[in-house]
Formats: C-alpha cells, structure tokens, sequence
C-alpha cells in the first residue's frame, strides 16, 4: 500500500512541525489535530510514518485503530484457533503492543468510547501497559507516537482526554488559489502513477529523514538555561495550569526544536513555539462574562433598560400560538455559572419513580442479554474453562455491560416570543448552570424559524461557550418540528437512566398553514406523551413566568403528558 508522501504535503506547517518535533522526541506526548473533514489530517499522518525509520531499515509501524474496536484487539488478549487446536494459551499481540516504535493513528478520537480513550492514553504516557485479562499475564512495551484527528463540529473531546496530548493544532483550510490548484495536480499525478510520484519526492523525503535522525543524536546535548525554565513556570502559573504535563511538554518541545535547529542551548524562539503548540487547545476555554459573538457592547444595557413594548407584552400573554415578529431582540451576556438554578431536582424523587424504575431496570437487563456487544475472547476463555470442546454443547456467552455516562439534551427556544417575554435570557443562565453535572451534552436550537443543533456530544465547557454566541432571539416557532427532532435523537442515542432531556420553552407554536390553534396543541400533545412513554427518565418543561392566558396554554399542553414542568425563577 502507498502512502502520499509527507513533504508532499502542500501547506499545513504547523501541523508538520508538531509532528516533526514527535519524530524528534517521541516521548514530547502525542498530537492532536482538530480540523473539518477533508482537510488532509490522515493523509498527513499516514505520510509521517515514513519518517520515524532509519533509512536502511524496514519502515516504522503504522497502527490505526478503527472507532468500532473492541478491548481485546486493543489491549492483546489469547490466541482463540490456538487454544481450541491445543489447550495451549498463547498471546495474541494488541494494537498498542503492535504500534511499538511507530505511529499509533486514531480518527475521529473524539467519538472513540471513553474507557477504550483512557486505558490508550494511559499506556501512551507511560510507555508500557500491563495486560491482565484472559488467565495471561504480560508487560508489553508501548513506546509509539500518538496521533489523533477530529472534526470538532462532530463533538468535543473531554478536557480530560485533551490535557493527554502534548500538542493541539487546528488544521484550516485557508489555501490561496495557487495552492489548492498545486494540491489538486499532486494528488492527481499521486493517484495515477504512485510509484513515480514516491519516486519523485524520494529526495525531499530522504532530507528530512536525515534531518530528523541528527536532531536525535543533538537531543541530549541541547541545554535549557535556568531563566527560560523559570519564566515557562510563571507563564504556566499565570495560565492556571493544573499539574506539570503541560510544562513538561513545553520543555521537551523547546529542546526538540533547537536539535531540529543543531542548536546546544534552547532559546526564546524555541519556548514561544513550543508554548503556542502546547498549550493552544488546553486554553480554548472563553474566559467567562465575555459579551456574546455578534452582539454589540451597548446593546446590553438597551436591551436590558428598555421597556417592554405592547408586542412584547402580546407575546408573553397571547393564549394561542402567535407569528413571531421579524427583528431580533438582542441577549445581554451570560452570568458566570456558580450553581445549579434550576428549583427542582431534574429527576423526581425515589418514591415517585419507584415503579417505572423497576420496569427500565427489567427493560435495560433483557436488552443486555439480548443484545449486549459479545466479548468473544472472554467467551471462549469460559466455555473451555467450563470444559467446552468444539462441536459439543456447553459454550458460555460473555457479554458487556457498558456502564453509561450523564448525558443532557436540551431544546431551547431562541425565538422572537421567548425573546419578548424576557425568557431566553433567564433559560440561557439557567441552562448554562445546569450542563455542569453532565459529562455529554447536547442542545439543540429553534431559531430564525430553523431547527438545528447548536452542539452534539460536547463537553459542559464547549456548551457554555456555545449558549454564549447566541447573541438574540428572533424568529418564527417549529415546536412541533424541534420536538420531534429532539425526540429521534434521544432515542437514537440509546437512552439510559442517567440521561435527562430539557426542554426549554414558552410553549409557543408558529402554526402550519390551515392549522388551528387546538390541532397544535393537540399534536405536540400526542407528541410529549409519546416523549414520556419511550424515554426512561420524563423530559423537563422549563417556561417562562407569565400571564394567567399563557399558563393556561401551557397547562393545557402538558396536562397529563407526564412533563414535568416548572416556571423559570420559581
């Protein structure tokens, strides 16, 4: 199989230095490159395998795990045909055991299971894993160069997770037109005559090589003067950075490239790129109170000191679902989320949902023995332990039990009506506090008459980020569209007990044409209830405090849907 050679690679600088700086100093920690989908990043890291060999030996190990592998093929487990020929057990190497002295490649880390994430992660830093499982007993050797790529717009990855790599750099495409004519007219000739093309950039390729094979040999004489150790400490306790990774990386990343350099000492150049690759995706996070994208300064305190006017008071009191009006109505910033506002519990208490508690915990267990993904190593370790010959009865089925994270999803109203009653503003806060006792979340937005969602699967900190650029509410009202949406993509997701769904809404519908004001009602009616029947836990309906003819709508709509439904500031 051909690889596209990596100084073919036009553009994308600062991702190749990352990783010529890992060929370096394999143990700097590993890279991360966040970009949209088609920017380069596989090619890029499939090409950098190529350079981690000596010339005159066979080429480094390129190792790239799949999203759907599972722990055995991961971690090493038994021969299986071994043991069922002989009795006999034998090791059957993993995937971190196999990428040994070469490039361990994930794509799309971001939505690799979290638990296969931290046991990869663990064995990457520590440059050796432990395998217990399966009556074997090993220490395998785990010295290879973590590469990881991500489509953000596809889900965050856990802040966790992230501080694990040493370097995260985004991948842009902002190629100038010349450039993307000379990406096309290399991949083409790449395309049509592989052995010719690899050929051609041999050169190029055997340059760096060498390259790279002195800055190893400079690595160890490189000196980093005390003065420079001294003000990387105090930018990193400025920064707020927990623990010492960070620094330490910085530190092997500056060494590294003043031996890319054949410089003896370390200088500022070399620590203020070393600090840029380092710390870029660990410092992502807004600093909080930050005015919203898109949202002019003095609109905070027009928005916030003008009076409402007889069409916001419509809005708010209006008992039939209304047009919304056209211009938006700008938010002032979010508050800085101390604690969880919400009046009440997200979750009922025990004595309430003892029943329908003992129905989903019957409900999960037939679903795990039905379905439940099948660890086929530790099935065959049990059958032959329990005796088992092939062709004869008594094989024992061993399946995973995953054991599931808290995650939200939220539907919030960003239209004009939410906007008039003053709700969003006070949802937004609320919302904002609440995602923090979640691992997972996901929001999706109605607004300017359009559903979409806003983040899926991201961290608590990429949803406050995300709740912050909203700048106004404006806009028709799809409820019945969102609902819908919100309610296949809960159950999509498979839902468990510790999930939760909140909806975030005045209630209010933009009607279909010829529809009636009752046949709405009664459609997201039949839709809430429907909601409630397959999801374990029931949604939560947060609306704003309004007039009696509002609540009366509202009351109306969720009577005996099963919603729970609480007013914001009660």
């Amino acid at each position: 199989m051909f690889r596209y050679p990596f100084a073919a690679v036009v553009g994308m600088e600062r991702a190749k230095r990352s990783l010529l700086l890992h060929a370096v100093d394999p143990r700097i920690g590993g890279t991360l490159l966040l970009g949209h989908r088609g920017c380069a990043k596989s090619t890029l890291a499939r090409g950098f395998a190529e350079l981690l060999a000596d010339p005159q030996t066979t080429p480094s190990p390129f190792i790239e795990v799949p999203l759907g592998v599972s722990e055995d093929r991961l971690l090493g487990s038994i021969q299986a045909d071994h043991l069922v020929r002989t009795g006999e057990w034998k090791p059957q190497a993993g995937l971190l055991e196999k990428a040994d002295g070469g490039v361990l490649y994930i794509d799309e880390i971001n939505l690799l299971p979290d638990a296969l994430a931290d046991l990869l992660l663990d064995s990457a830093a520590s440059q050796v894993h432990h395998l217990e499982r399966d009556g074997l007993s090993r220490k395998v050797r785990t010295r290879y160069i973590l590469v990881g790529t991500m489509n953000p717009e596809e889900g965050d990855l856990r802040p966790q997770l992230s501080d694990r790599f040493a370097h995260g750099v985004v991948v842009e495409d902002c190629f100038s037109a010349r450039e993307r004519v000379e990406i096309g007219r290399r991949r083409m000739a790449f395309d049509d005559a592989p052995e010719a093309f690899l050929s051609e950039w041999e050169g190029a390729t055997l340059d760096l090589k060498q390259q790279v094979l002195a800055a190893r040999a400079q690595l160890l004489q490189v000196a980093t003067p005390e003065s420079l150790r001294l003000s990387i400490a105090e930018r990193g306790q400025d920064a707020g950075l927990e623990g010492m990774r960070a620094e330490l990386a910085i530190l092997r990343t500056a060494r590294a490239a003043a031996a890319l350099r054949g410089a003896s000492n370390v200088s500022e150049d070399d620590l203020e790129e070393a600090w840029d690759l380092c710390l870029g995706h660990r410092l992502s996070t807004p600093p909080p109170n930050r005015p919203p994208d898109g949202n002019p300064q003095q609109s905070t305190a027009k928005s916030d000191s003008r009076p409402a006017g007889d069409s916001q008071a419509s809005a708010a009191s209006s008992p039939t679902p209304k047009e919304a009006l056209p211009s938006p109505l700008p938010l002032s910033p979010m508050q800085k989320p101390r604690v969880i506002s919400l009046p009440v519990p997200l979750h009922p208490p025990r004595h309430e949902t003892a029943a329908l508690h003992s129905k989903i915990t019957a409900r999960l267990a037939t679903s795990r023995l039905q379905s439940g993904p099948v660890q086929w190593h530790a099935s065959l370790t049990a059958s032959v332990q329990n005796g088992w010959q092939p062709g004869a009865p008594g094989w024992r089925w061993i399946r995973s039990s995953p054991n599931p994270v808290r995650r939200l999803w939220a539907l919030l109203d960003a239209s004009r009506s939410s906007g008039a009653a003053r709700f969003l503003a006070e949802a937004r806060n609320q919302l904002g506090a609440y995602v923090k006792t979640f691992k997972r979340v996901s929001l999706l937005l109605m607004k300017d008459g359009q559903v979409s969602w806003l983040i899926k699967r991201a961290t608590p900190q990429s949803a406050l980020h995300a709740l912050e650029t909203i700048p106004a509410a404006s806009g028709k009202s799809p409820l019945q569209t969102a609902l819908a949406a919100l309610n296949r993509a809960v159950l999509a997701g498979g839902p468990t007990g510790k999930d939760a769904v909140l909806i975030c809404s005045d209630g209010l519908p933009t009607l279909a044409p010829g529809q009636t004001s009752a046949q709405a009602c009664g459609a997201m009616h039949s839709l809430l209830k429907r909601m409630v029947r397959t999801q374990p836990c029931p949604p939560l309906w947060l609306s704003p405090k309004g007039s009696r003819p509002l609540q009366s709508w509202l009351s109306k709509l969720l009577e005996g849907s099963g919603i729970r439904w609480i007013q914001a500031g009660s």
